[in-house]
């Protein structure tokens, strides 16, 4: 079946729809055919029991007259007067002792038994048998049967005869169609279903570019305040000249498994933003607390992590780290407004994170936010710079675990991804 339902599929339209309806039209005709034929079996069945049943109550009356006056020639002819009629194939007539007394016909087919009992004065005398013979019956309700089968197939044919013409009309607009498409992609459909052209021909074609833009598309995650963490890699220059491809390829993996890690504790988001610069995004609602205070956690274990690196790798990690706030956030490729707003506070993070400072910067927004100072003292260095102070003691605990866990992507370990082990 699965086939012929695949070759049928792959057939013109016309082809499909005509199939389809002669189908659906011969289906139809025959269930009718079949509801028909069976209703009337019922009726055709309760009609001749009933007057079988009344002719054998008959011929046993009539039994008994002629069994009274002892008039076996009459008796006999009572039963050939049934037999001579089509509806029954035999009779015969029985004693007490179920002797025969009197047949006419044929009693040994397989038609349907009557039986009756012979009565005389009130006494039975034996009884008496019809042998009924649907056989002219069934001959003549399988020649009917025959014939509504055969017009069913003759509506059928006229349905499919009817119904093609139209699905080459529908089929000829699609061809119109398909071929103006393919003048358009020089890439004609192989298929003969005029559908399947279609697809194929709507398919080769450059939809994305086609697709129109919504250009005031706004997504309200790209529109509130974003805490930026500005990596500045200060050693990566010198390393591009000094390192083989392989060592070099090691050191930014580490690089990139580090940040990876720490953003991930945070819901950060990593990105590239310049040759040598990284940035993390911090945005939303967080059970750590505010955008500002992870940043500031992440950066604190980004500082930690790059000195366990350092004395593992005998290479240079320490970033340069700076923490600002944007009102907008990175933006993406629907609504390209917040990226271009955010570059110009990226650009003043990476040259505060390039200061020859040993601490994590922050701007002057960065240092006023409440839940950042609720957690972390905030360092003046002079009129111009604000660094990260201590922590508080039960947020310090919080960053030791976090390290901890950060300590196993310094190891010299593979990494299947950047995540590796840990848990997000």
């Amino acid at each position: 079946m699965e086939p012929i339902l695949r070759r049928l599929r792959h057939q013109p339209l016309s082809h499909q729809l005509a199939l389809v309806a002669a189908g659906c039209c011969l289906i139809a005709t025959l269930i009718l055919v079949t509801v028909a034929s069976q209703s009337t079996q019922s009726i055709l069945n309760t009609t001749l029991q009933e007057h079988a049943q009344a002719a054998v109550a008959n011929l046993g009356l009539k039994a008994g007259n002629e069994l009274a006056t002892g008039d076996r020639l009459g008796l006999a002819a009572a039963l050939q007067f049934y037999t001579d009629q089509n509806l029954f194939s035999g009779a015969r007539a029985l004693d007490v002792d179920g002797n025969e007394l009197a047949v006419a016909g044929a009693t040994t087919t397989s038609g349907s038994l009557y039986r009756h009992a012979i009565l005389i004065d009130g006494n039975s005398a034996g009884s008496v048998e019809l042998y009924l013979d649907l056989t002219p019956q069934l001959e003549a309700k399988e020649t009917l049967l025959w014939g509504l089968i055969a017009l069913a197939g003759l509506l059928s044919t006229a349905v499919f005869a009817i119904t093609r013409p139209m699905g080459q009309r529908l089929a000829s607009d699609i061809s119109d169609a398909v071929a103006q498409l393919d003048a358009i992609s020089n890439e004609p459909s192989v298929s003969i279903n005029e559908l399947h052209k279609l697809r194929d021909s709507v398919n080769s074609l450059p939809l994305d570019l086609l697709k129109s833009q919504n250009l005031f598309y706004q997504d309200e995650e790209h529109y509130r305040d974003t805490a930026i963490l500005c990596i500045a890699l200060k050693h990566l220059p010198g390393y591009l000249d000094t390192l083989d491809d392989t060592r070099l390829q090691g050191y930014v993996g580490l690089l990139h498994r580090i940040a990876y890690g720490a953003a991930g504790f945070y819901g950060g988001e990593l990105s590239v933003i310049r040759q040598f610069g990284l940035a993390i995004y911090f945005s939303g609602s967080h059970s750590i607390g505010s955008p500002v205070l992870r940043a500031a956690s992440c950066a604190w274990l980004l500082a930690q992590s790059a000195a366990l690196a350092e004395k593992t790798e005998r290479l240079s990690f320490m970033p340069g780290l700076a923490i600002g706030v944007s009102e907008l956030g990175r933006g993406d490729a629907e609504d390209i407004y917040p990226g271009l707003y955010i570059q110009a506070t990226l650009d003043e993070l990476l040259e505060l994170a390039h200061q020859d400072v040993d601490a994590i910067l922050l701007s002057s927004r960065a240092a006023e936010d409440d839940g950042l100072t609720a957690r972390v003292g905030i360092d003046v260095i002079d009129e111009r710079w604000m660094a990260l102070g201590d922590i508080g003691s039960r947020h310090m605990d919080l960053l030791i675990r976090q390290l901890a866990l950060l300590r196993r992507v310094v190891a010299p370990a593979e990494q299947e991804s950047p995540q590796g082990f840990l848990p997000f």
